[in-house]
């Protein structure tokens, strides 16, 4: 396999509150990303091939090699000043606005009287976000029908949301309940092991859905017994959970889900932890699915027994954070490279394995990213068939950000407890604050957000005039989910005949205006991935194709793509850069 060239390149530091932070940076040449990790001093970076690190800050802009918009708005003649927006890797596609938290870069007057951010309810916007956002250049309004840009709500807010501007992103996609919901995300897993089998799809413990299968489980309970745990299908941190083994401990009419306990859990010196990961959903169709490389290993505070009668003790078999920060044994880390305290980081656990316990963590990592993928294609007939019924003309809407409970079990192996379609993003101990803040800035980053289409001719005329740039804001022809008889016409012959050795080089010969645009969108996403790693599609999950409900023409189009140019991506972009030029993608 052959890598592209690195350069290596210091980023000049800034002064902080407390101390120094210095980036330092390697660029890949052949797609402007650019890898670094969190240092052992966590307001910093260092080197890391490992990680695909991409810190879009002010520093960074120095390093990355975009065009520079210039502009002097006080007319001293100074042309080393210019706007801070990313631009896109293709022509005639307006830039992105850049998402940081030490508020250095300024955007005009002209776009940020502009720049508004919804915020439903006080205590659902995390301070996290909020900072982002701000210091970003963006502006908080409680009008859910005022000209906002952006949003970060409560499953509850959106479902009472009217449809967004064509300009607006929300934090959900129709539907994602079928993940969040603790009953649907059973439903659909049991639905796809029925399909396709056990060894396909063995990694959620049995579960119970209560009332209707009651008299299931009290046979099973009355066979085997066993050690069981209560949860409401829509609670959260740990709220309404109950260890139980015994049936008349369950309420009789209440709906809840039953289900297996895991009574032999990995131990940390003998306490019981799970790891909370964070995935992200850009796009349904194509599907598009991304996994955070840093998360949070939450610690339980009581050590671990296997005993009946320690059931009712939350404290030790309970890891969520905000029923451990009230323990008296609670205690915080400061510190993503530190193993202390009851929260660590994701890759501060993958070194304490390695190089404890001797574990081939790598072969973990890949197990849990298997079932990031098949959960979401589990749900994914759901979520096309909500997307479609909202009728929604345009593609740029959506985005959402899930959180995975995971289990490694006395064997390492890792279980899928549930799904949270609303994570916390707040900064509940010193740990979370470092890791959720960077994965803020992050994923706003590679969801990518314009400039809404709604400046007046006065606005445009100066921004034009200063800049020396057409096609500043939102463009609703690049996202338009419409297609033409033509493109029609094509994505039924392939739909046809989804054979992979059939479409595999032919779909690419002749390339729609809507492929096109769908590819742009697609290599875009890519140069933006900070921590975050494509996990689907890639050159190898053409093996999860087969787990479709139906085929969709463009997971069929990127996975050719995939397979095309995913070792040299450079020719890809070349050829899609050539059709840009000369608009093919808005004709």
């Amino acid at each position: 396999m052959r890598f592209p060239q690195m350069t290596k390149q210091k980023i000049r530091s800034y002064p902080a509150k407390k101390s120094n932070m210095t980036v330092v940076t390697k660029r890949d040449t052949c797609t402007c990303t650019c890898f670094s990790q969190l240092s052992l001093y966590y307001d910093s970076f260092e080197d890391d091939e490992m990680f695909t690190y991409d810190e879009i800050t002010e520093e960074l802009m120095l390093a990355r090699p975009y065009r520079r918009i210039m502009v002097d708005p006080s007319g001293s003649g100074d042309k080393n000043l210019s706007l801070p927006m990313r631009k896109s890797l293709f022509a005639h596609v307006p830039p992105f606005i850049i998402f940081h938290t030490n508020g250095m870069c300024k955007l005009p007057i002209q776009i940020t009287r502009h720049l508004f951010w919804w915020q439903s309810r006080k205590r659902f916007v995390p301070q996290i976000v909020t900072h982002t956002v701000r210091r970003s250049g963006f502006r908080i309004t409680k009008d859910s029908t005022a000209n906002w840009c952006g949003t970060w709500c409560s499953t509850l807010a959106y479902s009472k949301l009217r449809q967004p501007k064509k300009f607006s992103k929300v934090n959900h996609f129709p539907s994602s309940i079928e993940l969040g919901n603790k009953i649907s995300l059973w439903r659909n897993f049991r639905r796809m092991r029925k399909k396709f089998g056990i060894n396909d799809f063995d990694y959620m413990p049995l579960t119970f859905i209560l009332p209707e299968e009651r008299e299931n489980l009290r046979k099973l309970m009355q066979k085997n017994g066993g050690i069981w745990i209560v949860k409401p299908p829509n609670s959260c941190a740990g709220s309404g959970i109950k260890i139980i083994s015994r049936l008349y401990e369950i309420p009789n009419y209440d709906s809840l889900v039953v289900q297996r306990y895991i009574a032999w859990p990995r131990l940390i010196d003998g306490i019981k932890f799970d790891i909370r990961l964070y995935v992200l959903l850009t796009s349904i169709d194509p599907l598009r699915i991304y996994v955070y490389n840093e998360g949070l290993v939450r610690l339980a505070t009581i050590k671990y027994v296997n005993n009946v009668k320690y059931l009712s003790d939350r404290f030790m078999h309970l890891t969520n954070t905000s029923v451990n920060k009230v323990s008296p044994n609670f205690r915080p880390n400061d510190n993503p490279y530190k193993c202390k305290g009851n929260m660590w980081s994701l890759n501060c656990l993958w070194n304490y394995l390695a190089s404890m316990e001797n574990v081939d963590t790598f072969k973990i990592w890949t197990q849990i990213k298997d079932i990031a993928v098949k959960t979401v294609i589990s749900a994914e007939p759901s979520l096309i068939r909500a997307w479609k019924k909202m009728s929604l003309s345009t593609t740029y809407n959506s985005y959402q950000l899930f959180g995975f409970d995971v289990l490694l079990d006395n064997h390492y192996r890792p279980w899928l407890l549930e799904v949270n379609d609303f994570p916390s993003m707040e900064p509940d101990t010193p740990l979370c604050k470092i890791v959720k803040g960077q994965l803020a800035k992050d994923y706003l980053n590679l969801v990518g957000f314009h400039v809404p289409d709604i400046l007046s001719d006065k606005e445009l005329k100066m921004l034009r005039l200063l800049y020396k740039e057409h096609g500043v804001c939102y463009n609703r022809q690049l996202y338009s989910n419409m297609s033409t008889w033509e493109q029609k016409k094509k994505q039924n012959m392939f739909l046809r005949k989804p054979l992979r050795k059939f479409y595999l080089k032919s779909i690419l010969r002749n390339l729609t205006s809507d492929d096109v645009r769908v590819l742009i969108r697609h290599e875009d996403e890519i140069t933006q991935t900070g921590r975050f790693e494509k996990i689907f599609p890639t050159g190898t999950t053409h093996k999860y194709l087969g787990f479709f409900e139906e085929p969709r023409y463009y997971n069929l189009l990127l996975d050719a793509w995939e397979n095309a140019y995913e070792h040299d991506r450079r020719k890809g972009i070349e050829r899609l850069r050539q059709l840009c030029k000369k608009k093919y993608h808005l004709s």
